[in-house]
């Protein structure tokens, strides 16, 4: 997941620490109701420390009336892509089926391409929920062998796609 909207630095304030504004605000809470709505349960979050990401999964996890540990991390802060997956795949663990990762671009939207081609922009707040074969979060870097499939993509609090008869 992308951080929902944040607010502009005020003066003497740093990018990091950056809070949502009224519509992040709105949007991460609509989110959450939105996975909750579609059967999503979340085990763990791993976000970057940074104020607006941190923000943006406690709202979407209170929505969704959970309380998974949440794990922060300065050094996924504007990381890239291959940090994510490896941070992923290194702090979770195996009895966790479903991990929220929250990030900003551009690497959370590197990773989202990494995994599918379905998405075309990661706007503030976007949610893709993936679903991979892999027997361990260490083969989920397997990509080769592995390839997560998309199962929702969550944009402005609402769904923008689900996989279903429809659309396979």
């Amino acid at each position: 997941m992308r951080h929902a909207k944040a607010a502009a630095a005020a003066p003497f304030e740093s990018d990091f620490q950056r809070c949502l504004t009224a519509d992040g605000l709105r949007v991460a809470t609509e989110t959450g109701i939105a996975l909750r709505d579609c059967g999503i349960h979340i085990d763990r979050v791993i976000a970057s420390a940074a104020v607006r990401t941190c923000q943006t999964a406690d709202l979407v996890t209170a929505a969704m009336v959970l309380a998974p540990e949440r794990l922060d991390f300065d050094e996924l802060y504007l990381a890239p892509a291959q940090k994510f997956e490896a941070t992923l795949c290194e702090h979770t663990f195996e009895d966790e089926s479903s991990v929220l990762v929250v990030g900003h671009n551009p690497g959370i939207a590197s990773l989202m391409g990494r995994w599918t081609d379905r998405i075309a922009a990661v706007s503030p707040g976007t949610v893709a929920v993936f679903e991979s074969s892999a027997d361990t979060w260490q083969d989920v870097r397997k990509i080769h062998v592995h390839i997560p499939e998309l199962v929702c993509l969550l944009q402005d609090g609402k769904i923008a796609w689900r996989r279903d008869k429809a659309n396979p």
